[in-house]
């Protein structure tokens, strides 16, 4: 898993090229990510791109139980 000086790291995706070129070698990067600004909370979710992706359970949960997270003072 990924890990970074500021953020935690919740959830990561690897793209594996289709190409076989020496280049093309699988990438792990965050999608899903939290991080403290001084008091402050924030949560970044970069899955999906419609609303439907938000619907899936996994993903509702998780965005629900880090909004509360982030609404904690």
């Amino acid at each position: 898993m990924l890990t970074y000086a500021h953020n935690s790291v919740l959830a990561a995706s690897v793209l594996v090229p289709e190409t076989t070129d020496a280049w093309d070698v699988p990438v792990e990067f965050p999608v899903v990510w939290t991080r403290r600004w001084g008091v402050g909370r924030i949560f970044v979710c970069t899955l999906g791109h419609r609303v439907a992706d938000l619907e899936v359970p996994q993903t509702a949960t998780m965005v629900g139980r880090v909004l509360t997270w982030a609404a904690r003072t």
